[in-house]
This record gives structure tokens, sequence and C-alpha cells, in this order.
């Protein structure tokens, strides 16, 4: 009798080896699909990110824009969105460096014989028309901007005699990847 007990016993305890391995085989199916999943979400908020920038970017262009009286030459009809443009001694675009160590902000359009940038630093400073170099390195993102303004556009085929059209395109150039943004908005002014 002791001995069918104990066979008994033997029998109910442990798992077997193929009972091991088949749990082994689904828990890493289940892990392989998580680690997907989160890839898949830190790209994601990733992009997400670098859009949100650009769009912040192109709003506000549009709002300097916007700014200009009718008659100021920098509302004057030109520009591209394809090619870097400069009409009547008017630059069409311009490139925006964010820093995320420093926390600053510089704005770099072409001028005769270089560069000038507007700074704008994490301490709320501002330094206008600076030889400064913008930042670079680790951590910086940098934006190219172009605009185009059009003299009496045509909008679903209607000719608005008048008014103008600003169109601005702004690309994230320093993204490899999923992480690339490209963000385009238009407003018609008056």
């Amino acid at each position: 009798m002791e001995t069918l007990q104990f066979n008994r016993r033997s029998r109910i305890t442990g798992f077997s080896i193929l009972e091991v391995i088949i749990a082994i085989a689904v828990l890493s199916i289940g892990l392989s699909a998580m680690a997907g999943l989160v890839a898949q979400s830190l790209s994601g908020t990733e992009r997400a990110r670098n859009m949100a920038l650009a769009t912040t970017l192109t709003s506000e262009k549009l709002e300097d824009l916007n700014r200009w009286p009718n008659s100021a030459p920098q509302i004057a009809a030109g520009g591209s969105l394809t090619a870097n443009n400069t009409t009547g001694g008017l630059n069409y675009f311009d490139d925006i460096d964010l820093s995320n160590t420093t926390g600053q902000v510089s704005e770099t359009i072409a001028v005769t014989g270089g560069y000038s940038s507007t700074i704008h630093k994490s301490t709320g400073e501002v330094i206008p028309n600076s030889n400064t170099a913008a930042p670079s390195g680790s951590g910086t993102m940098a934006f190219h901007r172009r605009w185009l303004i059009e003299a009496s556009p045509v909008v679903n085929g209607i000719t608005l005699t008048g008014f103008r059209r600003v169109t601005v395109l702004v690309t994230l150039t320093t993204s490899a990847g999923t992480g690339a943004a490209n963000f385009q908005m238009s407003m018609v002014r008056p």
C-alpha cells in the first residue's frame, strides 16, 4: 500500500518539461509583443513632439508676418516652399535651433557676408542681430522655415484681389527616422 501512495504523490507534484517549455514560449511571445508596443509608443511620442514644435514655429511665423502693415516690404509677394528664396533683398527663409540642454532658441537668417541670429535665452533675455553661432551638438533640434507670399491668390476658384496668401512650411532637419516632421499652414490677409 505504501508504494501505491508514493507513486500517486509523485505524479501530482511538479511540472513536466513540456509544460515548462510551453510556459516559456507563451511568456516570450507576450514579452516580445509588449517590447514592440513600447518601441512604437516611444516613436509615436517623439514624432508627436516634433510635430507640435513644427506647428508652433509655423504659427509663430504666420503671426510675425501678419503684424506687418500692408505697405511693409516684409510682406511683399515672393518666396518659395521648395527652395531658399531671396526677393528684393528679403529672405523668405530662416533656420531655428532649439537647445534641449540650455533652453536657448536661435532664429538665424542669411545676410550679406554671413548670418544674423536672434537669440532667445532661457532667462528671457533676447539678443537681436547677434553674430553668435546657433546652438549645436547633442540635444539640439534644427528646423528650417520657408514661406511664400502670393498677391491676389486664387482660393477655391475665386481670385481674392487685394489680398495676400501667406504659406509657411517648417521642416525638422536634424531628425533621423520616425521623428521626422514637416508642417505647412496658410492664412489669407488683406
